[in-house]
């Protein structure tokens, strides 16, 4: 699971979200926290790489990130990326 988003906000509200993510992941079974990259085929500020079980687990662990109401004109969109497999397996 890949979560595309650009920030404008500061710095340290980044990394409060940072770890809002990683303790979220946490408290969920089967989301597992895989960190924030720079993608750099895609256009946009950041990506957060998770490993999940199942689309309802990311769902139930979402849930938990997204407390309170979004300020828009720090993360005004962002992209769900998810990928179902491997199958090569």
């Amino acid at each position: 699971m890949l979560f595309h988003f650009d920030w404008f906000g500061p710095a340290e509200e980044l990394k409060q979200m940072d770890e809002a993510m990683k303790k979220a992941c946490t408290e969920t079974d089967g989301v597992a926290y895989k960190g924030r990259y720079s993608p750099n085929q895609k256009k946009f500020h950041w990506s957060y790489l998770f490993e999940v079980d199942n689309f309802a687990c990311w769902g139930e662990a979402w849930e938990k990130m997204s407390k309170g109401p979004r300020d828009y004109k720090k993360l005004p969109y962002g992209e769900l990326e998810y990928h179902q497999g491997p199958f090569h397996e």
